[in-house]
């Protein structure tokens, strides 16, 4: 069949040029030296079949063939009627220059030009074009002739030129007509065989190539492509196989712990994000000190948390309005729990794990590359198609129960099988999948885990619920108020130990210390004396210590003896039945009374609309100072709103029980101090979470509806701290916290009455 050097001829192909470029960058390497191969028979006009192409690479058909058939599976080679291989494209060979055909080149030179290289070589120069190509052509197509050709050629021209043949076939050269860098109009290196015989030709790029088959003469008759149909040997050393899996057992359940800290974190204070969307160094840097671990692993688990939806940054605050240009939208305030965060929390420790494994799985990302090369990478297939090379040759190549002593020596077995792509990527993609694949528990001991043999295999879940039904859910709790678990602990179990003990070290085994501090942080959370020692009790191997029952007792004392309660104001009188009367009376049901002592009552709201309160209740108040003594003023306004607004009681709906309202007081007394209700700061960190009508509702202490996380609570008493609002539910008959984020806010039923 026809075949020119263009490809003509060949038969049309399913699928465009992206895909038939994505199937061969991941062709290993003899398979992109066999299509080599098959392009070079073509550019000489040869019949392209195994033999052609086994006969340049040196080889046999038969160890040819078994590529070829490779290929053919992967739709790269068809073997056409006429029993001729065909590919979908010209695939230059790999490792080796070599110029582009001679016929190329000539088509692309003037008449001119053709019959002055024609005159210098001793030719006739006169007919057509295409007899000028021809007879031009069939010189430069003759090995001896054009060996005959440069052995005459000046010895310091041939030396160049053979030079040239054996690397890359083409050399830097400038033409003539290019003045500014002809100097004086001084000969350069090259100009014997652009200007005199042709044998190499100048291009406008500042080069001089080497036709092909001048390339090919020079080199000799015995000179052969490049062909390695056998992988680089790697050597490994033995490596318990029993210590690699307890190992990736233990660090995939850190990387759990890691992102449900971070969901923690965020849900009440927003993980902050650089002008670029990205969390900075410095935040990186302080979450690791925080939980003593190293910055690639927060930086890791950050990444893992964005990706899965877990982690979302927050919508921007509505743009300033501003005459004249446009401002810039104002930056989002940073990460907080995604629309997969519910999820999570509800999902066990086997499929937290999956996903994070997954995720980073179909990644073109790498937070561990090294910053100046993860740049230049940016978001593309090069970064996955190497992870995932690495962790294949980790399950398939390594034997179990092996290890590979140096990563860079898998540095050579990632080239063969990922040969284009530069040595230089290939260096720092390999360290950084590696310290992935190991804060994940694919890779531990420089040996593949269960975990890492599975997931190319596409057996991760089972091996995930296999592994992780391995993780200690019970700890040693010694009398010196330490709690040790020898092996990687479950979810459950670390997630209780941090929330009442200190974590002082993580690996093939991890130790809490209990401390005064630590037992009542347990107590501000709500957690009892009774409980702590219930659940404590539950995990303790072998019973808990009495000095830790002691020491638990001993805060449990001591805890909540001071109470420090944030008020609007409080309300005094010297006949505490005067007082019960206003707390019993309906109509002041929306104050919040609270009684403090028989003659002190608390309320959330200010002074002022207290007074009025009062007074249209028919009372008859004063304001006095800390001391008691009466403060004179001018009686405040009364707003008719604030009396027409029927309490919550007259519209059906229970007020926050007394009791519970001032422990709720109590326990978040160190909490970040609020909004005043009503005031527009609220509003707007609210707007668009509703009807606007019911957030202003909400936000001076009447009742709404909250949806969030499916289910609708009628509340009121709403306190907004940071991006978390409280409000007492009537639903639940407690008080809850709802991330701001993901709230949705309606008015209640009777409000419209």
């Amino acid at each position: 069949m026809a075949r020119g050097p263009g490809g003509a001829g060949r038969p049309p192909w399913r699928g465009g040029r992206e895909s038939i470029a994505a199937a061969y960058t991941r062709l290993p390497r003899p398979h992109t030296e066999v299509l080599g191969a098959l392009t070079l028979v073509e550019q000489l006009g040869l019949p392209v079949t195994a033999a052609g192409a086994s006969t340049w690479l040196g080889s046999d058909p038969q160890t040819v063939q078994a590529f070829l058939d490779d290929l053919h599976a992967r739709a790269l080679t068809l073997v056409t009627a006429g029993g001729e291989i065909s590919t979908p494209a010209q695939f230059p060979p790999v490792g080796v220059g070599l110029g582009p055909p001679v016929r190329v080149l000539l088509e692309e030179t003037t008449v001119a030009a053709l019959r002055g290289v024609a005159a210098a070589l001793q030719l006739r120069g006169d007919g057509a074009r295409t007899v000028l190509v021809d007879r031009l052509a069939a010189v430069f197509r003759d090995p001896a002739a054009v060996r005959t050709l440069v052995d005459g050629a000046p010895p310091r021209e041939r030396e160049l030129l053979i030079a040239c043949a054996e690397q890359d076939a083409a050399l830097e050269y400038f033409p003539p007509h290019f003045g500014s860098h002809r100097a004086g109009g001084r000969e350069q290196p090259g100009d014997w065989a652009v200007v005199a015989r042709g044998v190499l030709w100048p291009s406008y790029d500042g080069a001089a190539y080497m036709p092909l088959e001048v390339s090919l003469a020079l080199r000799g008759t015995g000179w052969r492509l490049p062909f390695h149909p056998e992988p680089p040997l790697l050597a490994d050393h033995p490596v318990p196989a029993e210590h690699v899996d307890a190992e990736a057992a233990a660090r995939l359940l850190r990387m759990i712990e890691r992102v449900t800290e971070l969901v923690d974190t965020a849900a009440t204070d927003p993980i902050p994000l650089i002008k670029s969307g990205a969390v900075g160094v410095r935040t990186l840097r302080t979450v690791a000190k925080t939980w003593d671990v190293e910055v690639d692993e927060v930086r890791l688990a950050v990444e893992l948390a964005r990706s899965t939806g877990v982690l979302a940054p927050a919508p921007p605050p509505p743009p300033a309005k501003g005459r004249g240009r446009t401002r810039p939208p104002p930056p989002s305030p940073g990460l907080i729990p995604g629309l997969a965060a519910p999820g999570w929390r509800a999902a066990d420790a086997a499929t937290r794990g999956r996903v994070l494994i997954e995720s980073w799985w179909r990644s073109d990302r790498s937070v561990l590359m090294e910053a100046g090369m993860g740049a230049e990478l940016g978001e593309s297939a090069v970064y996955r198609h190497l992870r995932h090379e690495l962790i294949d040759v980790y399950a398939t190549v390594v034997t179990p129960g092996r290890g590979v002593a140096d990563i860079e020596e898998l540095a050579g077995l990632l080239g063969w099988r990922a040969p284009l792509i530069g040595e230089d990527i290939i260096g720092d993609a390999l360290t950084a999948a590696a310290g992935e694949g190991e804060l994940l528990g694919l890779l531990a001991l420089g040996a593949a885990t269960a975990l890492g043999r599975a997931l190319p295999a596409g057996t991760l879940t089972s091996v995930m619920a296999e592994l992780l039904s391995g993780a200690h859910t019970s700890a040693v709790i010694g009398a010196d108020l330490t709690a040790v678990v020898l092996g990687p602990p479950a979810t459950d179990l670390s997630r209780l130990l941090d929330s009442v003990a200190d974590r002082e070290s993580s690996g093939a085994a991890t130790t809490w210390r209990f401390t005064p501090a630590s037992i009542r942080a347990a107590f501000d959370r709500g957690s009892t004396a009774p409980d702590l020692i219930g659940e404590l009790a539950s995990i303790a191997a072998a019973g808990l210590p009495q000095a830790l029952e002691y020491l638990i007792g001993d805060v449990a004392r001591t805890h909540g003896q001071l109470g420090v309660i944030e008020l609007g104001c409080a309300v005094v009188a010297d006949d505490p039945t005067l007082l019960r009367e206003l707390v019993g009376n309906r109509k002041l049901g929306r104050l919040g009374l609270a009684t403090l002592a028989p003659t002190v009552l608390a309320s959330r709201t200010g002074p002022d609309t207290m007074l009025s309160a009062l007074r249209a209740a028919g009372y008859a108040p004063v304001v006095r100072e800390v001391d008691g003594s009466v403060l004179i003023s001018a009686p405040p306004n009364t707003d008719p709103a604030d009396l027409d607004r029927p309490d919550l009681d007259a519209i059906g709906v229970p007020a926050a029980d007394p009791d519970r309202h001032a422990r709720h007081l109590t326990a978040t007394a160190t909490a970040a101090p609020s909004e005043p209700a009503g005031q527009f700061p609220s509003f707007a960190a609210l707007r668009g979470r509703g009807q606007p009508e019911a957030i202003w509702e909400l936000v001076a202490g009447q009742p709404a509806h909250l949806t969030h996380d499916g289910r609708t609570h009628l509340v009121h008493s709403a306190r907004l701290h940071g991006n978390t609002l409280t409000a007492w539910s009537t639903t639940t008959q407690r008080y809850e916290d709802f991330p701001v984020a993901h709230l949705a806010i309606s008015g209640h039923p009777a409000a419209a009455r």
